[in-house]
């Protein structure tokens, strides 16, 4: 049971660093105005780096940065992609 709170979290702490990374890039379409970009990639490398050390408890340090890194390429991957379709469906319905 502690393992799987411990893979939860850590899913948690790179879902909020990826996402805190995007939200302070000039062109994201989430935000009306990015975040500040030193404290929002400070927060985001935190997260970062918080998953990975909980994943490194739990498997070996190589194996936890390649769960890392690929829960982030996918995450700052899907993100763009999610906010112009929310943007198109915004526009449709004319809100």
């Amino acid at each position: 049971m502690v393992e799987f709170l411990m893979h939860g979290l850590a899913v948690v702490a790179t879902v909020a660093g990826a996402v805190c990374l995007y939200l302070t890039a000039p062109r994201q379409l989430w935000l009306p105005q990015a975040l500040p970009a030193g404290s929002g990639r400070a927060v985001g490398l935190a997260g970062l780096l918080e998953g990975w050390l909980l994943w490194a408890v739990l498997l070996r340090p190589a194996t936890a940065l390649f769960v890392s890194l690929t829960v982030v390429m996918v995450l700052l991957t899907a993100l763009p992609f999610a906010a112009a379709a929310i943007a198109a469906t915004r526009n449709r319905h004319g809100a």
